[in-house]
């Protein structure tokens, strides 16, 4: 119900919130302060990238993927990916390779401006490798009937690019990188507080302000982005739920799994097999793995 989305979306946020403040104490930052000026004091103290430096930062960080996922992965897809700078002003995005392998797949991104750095891995590796590049390209190239070669679920394809996300931090790709860390767990928190905001405006009445200012002092992103994304929520009623849930269910079938097999899981192979299954609705997924 929506009620039980709302409510998850509160204990998660907070879980997340707890994780942050643990590394804000390390980095010896003020406890009584909002995630709003603390995330000021990392984007200053870890700083930033200017113009085509911007690109470059994240090829650096989609090669860095790329050269870290054999604990992981014993699959790769064949088609390349690129880092363009986007056709005008915007959020970073990825477009897909063609079916037919002569396009690769591009990730668009700024090239203009600044970018803080400690959200460029987590972005890298949401849009581009192991996320939605890696498994938007094996589920093109896998033998399956065209319509499963394209079809997108949205809880499966966001779900995986948020999984990505937090497979990167559990295979310590942020262990030397407490801001790149942060960032991680600052995207975490909005993809979380999502459930929340999308309940609260369509089965709570909550007004466009209040919405806004809740993502703001709950995630220390900043209030223009906020109001963008709450335009969107309000316009796409649903879709913001689809990042959180499907990374849970991910989660949870992967425990699962775990739990039947023991010490015979083997995370390459659940890998192999969500992917190599295409996007599929997550009851299927299931089915599929368990």
């Amino acid at each position: 119900s929506a009620d039980e989305i709302h409510q998850l979306g509160m204990e998660e946020m907070q879980r997340v919130q707890e994780e942050m403040r643990a590394i804000f104490d390390q980095l010896g930052y003020p406890q009584d302060e909002g995630f709003d000026a603390l995330f000021k004091r990392v984007a200053q103290e870890s700083g930033s990238y200017q113009g085509k430096a911007i690109l470059k930062a994240y090829e650096d960080a989609i090669n860095f993927a790329e050269g870290n996922l054999d604990d992981a992965f014993d699959m790769r897809p064949q088609a390349e990916l690129l880092v363009k700078a986007q056709p005008s002003p915007g959020a970073a995005y990825y477009s897909a390779a063609s079916l037919d392998g002569t396009r690769p797949g591009v990730f668009f991104a700024s090239a203009s401006g600044s970018e803080p750095k400690f959200r460029v891995p987590t972005l890298a590796y949401h849009e581009g490798i192991p996320g939605h590049h890696f498994q938007i390209s094996i589920q093109r190239e896998m033998d399956l009937p065209l319509f499963r070669n394209v079809l997108t679920v949205l809880a499966y394809a966001e779900g995986w690019a948020l999984y990505a996300e937090r497979l990167a931090g559990e295979l310590g790709w942020y262990q030397d990188d407490p801001y790149g860390n942060l960032g991680r767990l600052q995207y975490e928190a909005w993809r979380a507080a999502r459930l929340v905001v999308d309940t609260g405006l369509h089965s709570k009445k909550w007004s466009f302000d209040q919405t806004v200012d809740f993502l703001v002092k709950n995630t220390g992103l900043d209030r223009r982005s906020m109001e963008y994304e709450t335009a969107r929520y309000i316009s796409w009623p649903g879709q913001a739920l689809s990042y959180y849930t499907g990374m849970l269910k991910l989660l949870e079938i992967r425990q699962r799994s775990q739990e039947k097999l023991g010490d015979s899981f083997d995370l390459k192979a659940f890998h192999h097999l969500v992917l190599s299954s295409g996007s599929v609705p997550l009851e299927i997924l299931e089915r599929l793995v368990l």
